[in-house]
């Protein structure tokens, strides 16, 4: 796994089974990536990534702000929050 931070781009190389047979196996993926928010707030999530949509929306656009990715890995409390605090509630009652 490469990881190019400065052209937001992550590069992954997976070999080839080497067995007998034909192999059409893709060995290189390639992703770009606008912003890596690691151990980010709940706060530092919306000015992020809501903030921007949500002003457009009160002046007339339409916005949409989507939770993608991989099971267990935190859409719905992004989007939703949790019941903990008011402090982690996500972008959705924001």
């Amino acid at each position: 796994v490469i990881f190019e931070t400065k052209s937001n781009r992550i590069a992954i190389h997976v070999d080839k089974d080497s067995s007998q047979h034909v192999n059409n196996q893709k060995e290189d993926w390639a992703f770009k990536f606008d912003k890596i928010l690691h151990n980010a707030s709940q706060e530092d999530t919306y000015e992020e990534c809501g903030d921007d949509i949500v002003e457009s929306v009160l002046n007339g656009y339409n916005g949409t702000i989507m939770a993608y990715g991989q099971t267990g890995a935190g859409k719905t409390f992004t989007m939703m929050g949790g019941t903990q605090s008011y402090k982690y509630r996500g972008i959705a009652p924001r």
